[in-house]
């Protein structure tokens, strides 16, 4: 990867949720390669992002995919650089090493669950930005305001949240 600025980004096409979030990750994709940001996403329990990374890297970013031992990248992804790791905390340890921001998209519940072990895992040392479109995590600022903020010490600053892609750029670009 070259000295672009790189986030962790966590989302997934599979599961329940808002029908209009493989659209989402794609727009975010394509918009925030396109400002000069690289990814490094997780692929875990068969969660993965492929509207993001295939938008992502149409625009020109380089991206790392950090898997489990089960994970069989598509085919039409084999020339992205893939590194696995047995346990979680070797794929945890990688992605907070790689990245300079974690970055939540409109996904399923395992994902903000895997964003959310990786933050933890890694002692909450990076900010995370949560795009709320469609409120979709308005659990986790409940969870946040509720539970975590007793813990961390300006917990406002660490985690939070945008309410569209532009104000998640904006967000981004104040912490890097």
């Amino acid at each position: 990867m070259s000295d672009k600025k790189v986030l962790a980004v966590f989302a997934s096409d599979k599961g329940a949720g808002d029908v209009k979030r493989a659209d989402i990750m794609s727009k975010a994709g394509h918009f925030l390669a396109g400002k000069g940001f690289n990814f490094v996403v997780l692929a875990q329990n068969g969660e993965f992002c492929v509207p993001f990374i295939t938008s992502a890297r149409s625009a020109g970013a380089d991206i790392k995919i950090i898997a489990d031992e089960e994970f069989k990248i598509p085919k039409k992804l084999a020339d992205i650089e893939l590194k696995k790791f047995k346990t979680s905390a070797e794929r945890y340890a990688m992605i907070d090493e790689l990245s300079d921001v974690f970055v939540g998209l409109p996904c399923s519940l395992l994902s903000a669950k895997f964003l959310f072990e990786v933050w933890v895992e890694n002692q909450g040392k990076k900010p995370v930005i949560l795009l709320n479109k469609n409120r979709s995590f308005e659990f986790m600022r409940g969870f946040v305001q509720d539970v975590v903020s007793h813990k961390v010490r300006h917990v406002e600053k660490q985690i939070q949240h945008a309410d569209n892609i532009e104000d998640l750029y904006n967000r981004i670009k104040k912490l890097v």
